[in-house]
């Protein structure tokens, strides 16, 4: 079995080093996507709702890089439909991630450090799901913001406005 290694060696193409482009050790070059499209844009938003996160997502040699997505996003409309519900049904994956972690029997340990460890892992990682599910999902599984809860104010008023108050001995 031979084995390939990739060496990262930029070209410079107009004197513009780590454009992306690089050479293997068999002297073809290797260049990563940079067009995002619909049909590419539904492939992120599936892997997005499969709980994997946009950076793990831009590592693929088939996608394009981070920042080619955020801008073809920033720039289309059409497209930042697509990212956004893939953000929503991401935050879904997140809130049954949540309940997995909460739900799961702690393992059988003898030192107590260790299960204080795992218990103190498992809250950070609820807590930044729960702070990526709320930044991600703020208006409802189905991003309206008619399904949000609205907060709710309580004003409390009396018949005659102004009360008078008066102090004994003075």
């Amino acid at each position: 079995m031979q084995m390939a290694y990739i060496i990262a060696i930029p070209v410079l193409v107009n004197w513009r080093p780590f454009e992306g482009a690089f050479f293997c050790l068999e002297g073809r070059m290797i260049k990563k996507s940079k067009t995002v499209n619909k049909r590419v844009m539904q492939k992120i938003v599936d892997k997005l709702a499969e709980g994997i996160t946009l950076t793990e997502i831009c590592q693929a040699d088939d996608m394009p890089s981070y920042r080619s997505i955020t801008r073809a996003v920033q720039l289309d409309e059409d497209l930042w439909e697509l990212y956004r519900k893939g953000r929503v049904q991401q935050a879904e994956f997140y809130t049954d991630r949540i309940n997995q972690l909460a739900m799961a029997p702690l393992p059988d340990v003898v030192d107590n450090r260790q299960l204080g460890a795992e218990v103190q892992r498992r809250k950070l990682e609820i807590e930044t799901l729960r702070w990526t599910t709320a930044r991600n999902q703020p208006h409802g599984v189905r991003d309206k913001k008619e399904d949000a809860p609205e907060q709710q104010a309580i004003t409390i008023s009396w018949a005659g406005g102004d009360i008078d108050v008066k102090t004994d001995g003075a």
